[in-house]
């Protein structure tokens, strides 16, 4: 009879957890406030007005800046950059 020989099983590696950056000093980050339903907007790039919808706002020491989607594109936008259609 053959005697099998068993190779020890390597280690199962784990990664460690990835945590995003916490930001140490200065102003805390703004909150995003989404809203209800998706708005459809044009938003002013490049001098060209582009069709969007706009996701959530949000309010910083800068100014106001809205999320935007545009073809499956999430961006940012200072809130003087956009109009409602």
């Amino acid at each position: 009879m053959t005697d099998l020989k068993h190779h020890p099983q390597k280690a199962v590696r784990r990664h460690k957890p990835v945590a995003a950056p916490v930001q140490k000093s200065g102003a805390a980050m703004p909150v995003a406030t989404p809203t209800a339903q998706p708005v459809d907007v044009h938003v002013r790039i490049g001098g060209r007005w582009i069709a969007g919808q706009a996701l959530s706002q949000r309010s910083g020491p800068t100014g106001g800046e809205v999320l935007i989607s545009h073809h499956g594109h999430l961006v940012w936008v200072d809130q003087q950059q956009v109009r409602t259609p």
